[in-house]
């Protein structure tokens, strides 16, 4: 089902929501549009908007509102541990052109981003609050944030993450 073209463009329309919610816009309606233009809607649509980055509170925003849909999402798919989590959050990410492995419990490496093809330096930093949330929620933790060490945005190979307080 997480695999679906339905599932995908709902996850993208999902993720317009929240980002629009935040940044106190309307969202764009993106859910009727094919799987590739609806990625490409939103890739362009945060990478307008989050081009110069964001200030403490539209992070504080997005990351609020990221963590509200983990959670959702958690409790949606019925995740009770760890594991499932993971694979929850491996197969949401490369619906939406992420390719992303857990290298240990709390060591995040996405190998792969559409994004980074949109994003600035700046943009990628600021959508980060939304994997954050995102992450954070579905696995369920409340205390640890998500922490890059490596960016493609800023020209590494693969970008690095992890989680910690």
């Amino acid at each position: 089902m997480v695999n679906s073209s339905l599932f995908r463009r709902i996850e993208l329309q999902l993720l317009m929501n929240l980002t629009a919610h935040a940044l106190g816009q309307k969202p764009k309606r993106i859910w009727t549009l094919p799987n590739a233009e609806a990625l490409k809607a939103y890739a362009e649509y945060t990478s307008s908007n989050l081009q110069a980055g964001a200030d403490e509170a539209l992070l504080e925003r997005m990351h609020t509102e990221a963590y509200k849909m983990g959670r959702l999402l958690r409790r949606l798919f019925l995740i009770n541990n760890e594991a499932r989590a993971q694979q929850l959050i491996v197969a949401l990410y490369l619906n939406i052109g992420i390719k992303l492995s857990f290298e240990s419990s709390r060591q995040l490496c996405f190998h792969s981003c559409y994004f980074s093809w949109f994003y600035t330096p700046q943009a990628c930093k600021a959508a980060s609050a939304l994997d954050d949330g995102i992450i954070r929620g579905i696995l369920g933790m409340e205390s640890e944030h998500l922490h890059f060490s490596q960016r493609i945005t800023e020209g590494c190979k693969q970008c690095r993450a992890q989680l910690k307080y």
